[in-house]
């Protein structure tokens, strides 16, 4: 049996006091710890509420040590990204979940961590441990999967090269098909080119060394260059280039000069700054194209191009659209080409209510049978989508290494839309993005189902009626000629003098030989009394004028 020893009364009184004062201090520290803890943890959301559902599908597939890419968005919606103050504001707020994040980094928890100022939120690789942790804390106010965005898929899945019989040193440029059928020359002939005008092309990238591209009026005297800011997300590469031919072509479409034999694009005088979001492949993270167009506004850009998506919508895009039109840039969306799957196909962000979403054409302004059709229903609304509609089957622009391919796709299209807006807003400088979409809208040719339909949106776009307000109407063709008489060899200068607006002529001089240029010289070797016809013309129609025994050249008198 063991003895029990009493101790001293002293002792006891000693040990009670040393119990009492752990405890408290035990108390106090886990008091401050959970002090500590609620400034980055959040107690009136459920941590699970902010994570998506689509990524917490996406974590329960993955080990614990493979990084997803995520989004992380940040409570504060309301700050003015573009300004001075509002970037302070936004570093600031991001501030300590960096910090996080750069911890997490150095324990290979994290990587590639990008701050996306445009809708507050930082893009990063993280281990499932890390999203957990995020979802806790109180600066995170939303956390979604970095989706992949690409280039719809082409009904034509690749560039087809062009031949091409033109070029720059044989003849003036052939114009691209879908350049005629929206009007756009008829615009140039009255000066409008869309000079000043800087487009964002969000896409893969873009050869600028292409002579359609490389500088503003073709001349080498000069130095001009049409691209004038680069910027690279995929491969981090400081000159400009392009590894699919997508960015090309739709830069083509846009901007193009005509320069190596085909005329394409829609507004030549623009710049263009180019940003690369896509791979090689035509894909891309979500957060490099919201970068591509945060870049794109604090670059001066008007219009943003942007003929990629996805099915899959995202709320991210929603504020990114909204965002980029409240800063004053005309978003120019793809529908998509999911079109053969019926309605309801509009891929994001051309789902967006503010983006001017765009179907295509073929060159019988019927809708391409893979042009994505609405309508959309979003955020407890359904409308109409498309908006517009342009050329998109077949449409030849240019291509990397100087030449031309033909392509089909709402890729096509969107550009064409995009120069087109460019056009209105060299006009119309202090046009909103609001107002830009409804002029496009409202001189539309309307198509298919009477007023704005989920096939063709309000129609095919018009680039003259959509600059100047009324529609084109057919040329009245005249011309003069300089001398119209003398001897044999005689030059003659011949003037169009038409009204009208015409964007094409052809000369018959009345020895056989003809000219489609707008005010040629012709030599006439044989004495005679020549008839001439010209019949100047432009999309809406044509005339024909005929000056009967016009031009009479005589004979030298033979030498004594």
């Amino acid at each position: 049996m063991e003895k029990k020893v009493r101790k001293p009364l002293r002792k006891t009184i000693s040990e009670l006091l040393c119990f009492i004062c752990i405890s408290s201090l035990l108390v106090s520290l886990f008091s401050f710890t959970a002090l500590a803890e609620d400034t980055n943890s959040s107690s009136s959301i459920n941590s699970n509420d902010k994570i998506s559902t689509s990524l917490s599908s996406k974590l329960g597939e993955i080990s614990k040590t493979e990084k997803v890419p995520v989004i992380i968005e940040l409570p504060n919606q309301n700050i003015k990204f573009n300004t001075a103050a509002g970037k302070s504001q936004i570093e600031s707020e991001q501030k300590n979940l960096v910090k996080f994040l750069e911890s997490e980094k150095s324990k290979s928890n994290a990587q590639e961590i990008k701050s996306i100022k445009l809708i507050n939120a930082i893009a990063v690789k993280v281990t499932p441990g890390v999203v957990a942790s995020l979802a806790k804390r109180s600066d995170v106010a939303r956390i979604e999967p970095d989706q992949i965005v690409s280039i719809p898929e082409q009904s034509e899945t690749s560039l087809e090269k062009v031949k091409i019989s033109t070029t720059q040193s044989n003849a003036a440029s052939t114009d691209a098909w879908g350049i005629d059928k929206i009007d756009a020359p008829a615009v140039w002939k009255q000066g409008i080119t869309g000079k000043g005008i800087t487009v964002a092309v969000v896409d893969t990238g873009i050869d600028a060394t292409h002579n359609d591209l490389d500088d503003l009026d073709d001349s080498s005297s000069t130095n001009d260059p049409k691209v004038v800011g680069w910027i690279d997300y995929v491969n981090s590469q400081s000159s400009a280039y392009d590894d699919n031919g997508h960015g090309t072509h739709v830069s083509g479409t846009i901007s193009g000069t005509g320069a190596n034999g085909i005329q394409t694009g829609v507004a030549p005088g623009t710049k263009l700054i180019v940003a690369k979001v896509f791979d090689s492949e035509g894909s891309g993270y979500l957060s490099d194209s919201i970068l591509g167009f945060e870049w794109a506004v604090n670059n001066n850009a008007r219009i943003i191009s942007f003929s990629g998506g996805s099915s899959e919508h995202s709320s991210l895009f929603t504020t990114t659209i909204n965002k980029v039109v409240a800063a004053g840039i005309v978003p120019v969306i793809a529908a998509g080409n999911d079109g053969l799957y019926g309605s309801g196909t509009i891929n994001c962000p051309g789902d967006e209510i503010n983006s001017v979403t765009v179907g295509a054409t073929d060159s019988s302004s019927s809708i391409a049978y893979f042009s994505s059709r609405g309508p959309v229903t979003l955020s407890g609304q359904t409308y109409i989508k498309p908006d517009v509609s342009a050329p998109g089957v077949s449409v030849p622009s240019t291509y990397p290494g100087g030449g031309y391919a033909s392509g089909s796709g709402t890729s096509m299209a969107t550009p064409h839309v995009s120069g087109t807006a460019a056009l209105i807003l060299q006009k119309n400088p202090t046009m909103k993005p609001s107002e830009v979409k409804q002029k496009l809208e409202s001189t539309a040719k309307d198509l298919g189902s009477t007023g704005k339909d989920n096939d063709y949106g309000s129609g095919l776009i018009n680039a003259y009626k959509a600059v100047f307000g009324s529609a084109l109407s057919s040329p009245v063709a005249n011309f003069s000629a300089s001398p119209t008489s003398g001897k044999v060899p005689l030059t003659v200068a011949f003037t169009d003098t038409s009204t009208g607006t015409p964007t094409k002529w052809k000369w018959s001089f009345g020895d056989g030989t003809t000219s489609v240029q707008q005010n040629p010289k012709h030599k006439y070797s044989k004495a005679g009394s020549y008839t001439v016809v010209l019949t100047a013309a432009n999309a809406a129609g044509s005339n024909t004028v005929t000056k009967t025994n016009y031009i009479v050249v005589v004979s030298k008198p033979a030498a004594a």
